[in-house]
């Protein structure tokens, strides 16, 4: 009797770019689905070999591209791994502007909204600066080899400015971890009169994460703060404060522990491309403190929130105590990926 498991021996997916943060989240995520349903193809970063081996049922191409294939956005490698699968039906490019290849539907999906904003917001060393410009402009010129774009939000798709929104979709990440915690959220546990910020990159804005801090320290002195993130990244002044620890750059699961222990989680981020980079917080802390910008508020748009105008950070600071969030948005990783499935059957 032969087996009812559905096989996806066509569908190539290419995270080749992407090794931690969303981008890693999302090629697991995708990684244990189609591993389940009969195996697909994932072309991936070179750093990631042996870290996908107990999902043996996919095929997989590791590769390192240099800075000028980067640059001149080569990828021929694609080409060759489409010959090798003897035909493709569906391609999935995860941030990597669209060449035309032999695939039957091409799908991209945004995950950085930078190279389509005004960059000089948002503290952008020049040279990364020139970098996301060129990335924008590939970008751009890609759409027109796409039959399907999605992003991770309804602002991030606005940006794209695409004509009649056609082949586009809302794509969020899966919050299947923040569902479970959700719902096995015990009220008794012990909250330490902790606060934490999640990422130290330019655009987290920790001037304006560290103000939120005294603010609440004003009236709370003996609170801590743990920043986790390339410590590197964090200026000086809020390094020397001996309140402060910055932890690095560690596991998810340790990150969720801290922040489902945490009083505060403080995000003053002046731009994202999706709202999950917020939610683990929102969902998980006491109360949070976190920028008014569009995604945030689309996480929020059900839940009741206090508005801070006068705090003299970059944005309005949005605060939200866990009992009044709605989490009805929150969607599993099986609906996403089941949803890009119906779309292109």
């Amino acid at each position: 009797m032969k087996s009812k498991k559905k096989h996806y021996r066509k569908y190539l997916f290419n995270f080749s770019s992407s090794y931690s943060g969303g981008g890693l989240k999302r090629l697991i995520a995708y990684v244990e689905w189609f591993n389940k349903k009969g195996g697909a193809h994932f072309i991936v970063n070179e750093e990631l070999r042996g870290e996908l081996d107990d999902f043996s049922r996919n095929k997989y191409y590791f590769i390192s591209i240099s800075r000028l294939k980067k640059v001149i956005n080569l990828q021929t490698y694609v080409d060759r791994i489409i010959k090798d699968m003897n035909g493709c039906d569906f391609y999935y490019s995860y941030n990597i502007p669209m060449k035309l290849n032999a695939a039957r539907i091409r799908w991209f999906h945004l995950s950085n909204v930078l190279p389509f904003m005004n960059m000089s917001n948002y503290d952008i060393p020049l040279k990364r600066m020139m970098e996301l410009w060129w990335l924008g402009i590939l970008t751009k010129i890609g759409f027109n080899n796409c039959n399907y774009i999605s992003a991770e939000s309804k602002f991030s798709l606005e940006l794209l400015q695409l004509e009649n929104n056609r082949g586009s979709f809302i794509s969020p990440n899966g919050a299947d971890q923040e569902i479970n915690l959700i719902s096995s959220y015990d009220i008794s546990n012990e909250v330490e009169n902790t606060a934490v910020i999640i990422g130290t990159y330019h655009h987290k804005n920790l001037t304006d994460s560290y103000k939120i801090y005294k603010y609440l320290r004003d009236n709370n002195s003996e609170l801590k703060l743990e920043i986790f993130g390339d410590p590197d990244m964090v200026p000086s002044l809020i390094k020397n404060d001996p309140q402060v620890e910055t932890k690095g750059i560690i596991s998810h699961e340790r990150i969720i522990d801290r922040i489902s222990r945490a009083k505060f989680y403080i995000n003053t981020s002046k731009v994202e491309n999706s709202w999950n980079s917020a939610s683990e917080g929102v969902f998980l802390c006491k109360e949070s403190f976190i920028s008014n910008i569009p995604p945030h508020c689309e996480l929020l748009q059900k839940s009741k929130v206090e508005l801070l105008n006068d705090l003299g950070t970059f944005n309005p600071i949005m605060h939200i105590k866990r009992d009044n969030i709605r989490s009805d948005q929150l969607k599993t990783w099986d609906e996403i990926i089941t949803n890009m499935i119906k779309c292109v059957k």
